[in-house]
């Protein structure tokens, strides 16, 4: 089986527990991306192979999208054609796509034109939905996503964390969180952390670069905890800061680039997000109340869920100040029903984790592949009926 991630870390993590319970039945699970991929993809002991790999070498993803304020997956595809046209493009990817022979593709959302070439070449597929994102209901993109209607679609999300809806699309499924509970992510100095006092955890994701103004507002959330003795801080700084860019910083606060996030959670009173889909869903996994600081992209529509469902409050980062964070954390830690709902909505998602409905979706569709994928001769004439 081969997964396609989007590029960008998120959608990449999101994908993890799905590979390994595939892996666990005994089906072999390749990675295909670009070649900053390939340490996190190993590092959980799956297969990899690289896309793109001459035009998009490794640290391309870290060193060129940091200095852009372009979308990173426009970077990316800027890189890789080099002069040469989309459809050529596709054609090195039918290529490789060819010349893997899986018997199934789990192919991100959002790489509509991935989706269509796998249709073309008569291998059967699923759409993994990292985000609350229906692209039918997206003007700029129906049209696009037409030939897909019969291609499922797995939402990983149990439902109750979306809005009320009348009804979903044919072949769209909410399924579970699919929270990776193995997921390796390294090291943390935990001998820093004082067992007595409660726990605020914030990170604001791994697109924070984006937004003009980040590093002030991280100052703003370290001076406000290093006022309030009472509690502790874990704050990652991402991979465009480094610690020792800011002042002040107080023996109850610890900074990192990187934090191995669920173990950080298991001990987390408050988290401070930018409500990224993954931090949330893993937040409601372990029942965290949270202060949603929204970003950028579907930000403000997961802020909006966990505002809507009582799992937390929602502050604009524009208007951050030490006085608002004052004010945020005491109303969680004071009202009860923040972590009440929380653990309402935690076992909600716990119990669809057990039910595997993701894993019983996707090896439905191996019922589907087709004897006689196309060749490598004839895949090679197909892109040219698509544009990228």
């Amino acid at each position: 089986m081969v997964f396609i991630p989007f590029p960008e870390t998120g959608h990449l993590y999101a994908s993890f527990k799905l590979a390994r319970q595939l892996k666990s039945l005994g089906h072999e699970i390749t990675y295909l991306g670009i070649q900053d991929f390939e340490e996190p993809v190993r590092r959980q002991q799956f297969e990899f192979e690289p896309l793109f790999a001459n035009a998009i070498p490794k640290g391309f993803l870290s060193e060129q999208v940091a200095n852009s304020e372009a979308e990173p997956f426009e970077v990316i595809l800027s890189a890789a054609r080099k002069g040469r046209h989309p459809d050529e493009l596709l054609a090195e990817l039918a290529r490789t796509l060819v010349g893997l022979r899986p018997d199934i593709l789990i192919i991100d959302l959002l790489l509509s034109s991935v989706a269509l070439l796998a249709k073309r070449l008569r291998m059967a597929s699923v759409l993994l939905n990292t985000q609350f994102y229906d692209p039918w209901e997206d003007a700029r993109k129906a049209a696009d996503y037409q030939p897909l209607l019969d291609v499922p679609e797995l939402v990983l999300c149990p439902r109750e964390l979306d809005f009320p809806r009348a009804s979903t699309r044919a072949n769209c499924y909410y399924v579970e969180a699919s929270i990776d509970q193995q997921r390796s992510d390294g090291v943390f100095p935990w001998h820093r952390l004082d067992p007595k006092r409660p726990l605020i955890y914030c990170s604001l994701g791994s697109q924070s670069h984006l937004i003009n103004g980040g590093q002030r507002a991280l100052q703003i959330v370290i001076d406000a905890i290093a006022e309030r003795n009472d509690w502790q801080l874990i704050l990652t700084t991402g991979t465009h800061l480094h610690p020792d860019d800011f002042d002040a910083v107080a023996p109850n606060i610890v900074l990192v680039n990187r934090a191995p996030q669920l173990d950080v959670l298991k001990r987390t009173s408050i988290m401070i997000t930018h409500g990224g889909f993954n931090t949330v869903k893993e937040c409601i996994f372990y029942g965290i109340p949270m202060m949603v600081l929204p970003l950028i992209r579907d930000h403000p529509a997961v802020a909006a869920r966990v505002v809507h469902h009582g799992l937390g409050l929602r502050g604009n980062i524009n208007q951050i100040s030490v006085e608002m964070i004052h004010t945020m954390i005491d109303e969680i830690a004071g009202n009860p029903s923040f972590r009440k709902r929380c653990n309402q909505m935690r076992d909600c998602f716990r119990q669809r984790e057990e039910a595997g409905e993701a894993i019983k979706k996707i090896l439905s569709q191996l019922h589907h592949k087709v004897v006689e994928p196309i060749n490598q001769k004839t895949a090679a004439s197909l892109p040219k009926q698509f544009s990228a």
